[in-house]
């Protein structure tokens, strides 16, 4: 093996071989991690399909861990006064907010925030007693790395963080998000969700372009220091 890589390429200069070695190794590690992601991301559809499968919930369990995803249907009464302004994808030809309405259960008290959909400032209609919502149970979103901080004082959220939502409308919340869901009407705020979870799952591509870069450097560095055949 030895006297065949010397005969055919030429001995590496140490900086191009350590850079080829090193981006080798990051290269085949991220690809490496996106077949990880692939299989967490596989898993997480699964659960999704398996819970959305389910009948929904006429009433919340006094345990509300590890309801994601299932459908509700809940009887219960918005406090409007206290609405929420979260930023999300844009619906429609118009700046405005996702309406997030704390929402007290009926048949047992709790408070719990629905997200309504996207309206215009002060356009949201606000239907006044008793309603019944169908709706999905979502995780809150959390804080991205780059993503602003929430501006309380100015009603003005990026993401759910339940105890400081709580302080911010004096009312007592349940660690719970709902997704209101139903048929989007003409003309009429918010624009509710269509229960649809459609999650990007492209890791396999990002790991065959990774493991393909890699291996690709390798070939064009072995070119690179082959010896050229005298004739």
């Amino acid at each position: 093996m030895t006297g065949f890589l010397s005969d055919n390429f030429r001995k590496p200069q140490l900086i191009p071989l350590l850079f080829i070695i090193f981006a080798t190794i990051t290269l085949t590690y991220l690809g490496t991690w996106q077949l990880l992601r692939l299989e967490w991301k596989n898993g997480l559809i699964k659960e999704i399909a398996q819970a959305q499968s389910m009948p929904p919930l006429q009433s919340l369990p006094q345990n509300i861990e590890n309801l994601e995803y299932r459908r509700v249907i809940l009887r219960g009464k918005f406090n409007h006064e206290k609405s929420l302004h979260m930023i999300g994808r844009q619906r429609g030809n118009f700046p405005g907010y996702f309406i997030v309405t704390p929402f007290t259960v009926e048949n047992d008290g709790r408070t719990i925030l629905v997200n309504r959909g996207f309206a215009p400032p002060g356009k949201e209609s606000r239907p006044e007693g008793i309603q019944t919502i169908e709706g999905i149970i979502r995780p809150a979103r959390t804080k991205r790395f780059f993503a602003p901080e929430n501006l309380p004082e100015k009603n003005v959220w990026f993401y759910e963080n339940i105890p400081a939502m709580s302080q911010a409308s004096g009312i007592s919340l349940s660690p719970l998000v709902i997704e209101e869901t139903g048929k989007e009407q003409s003309g009429v705020f918010p624009i509710v969700g269509d229960g649809k979870i459609n999650l990007q799952n492209d890791h396999l591509g990002y790991a065959i372009t990774w493991f393909a870069t890699a291996i690709s450097g390798i070939v064009m560095f072995a070119f690179y220091y082959r010896k050229a055949k005298i004739k």
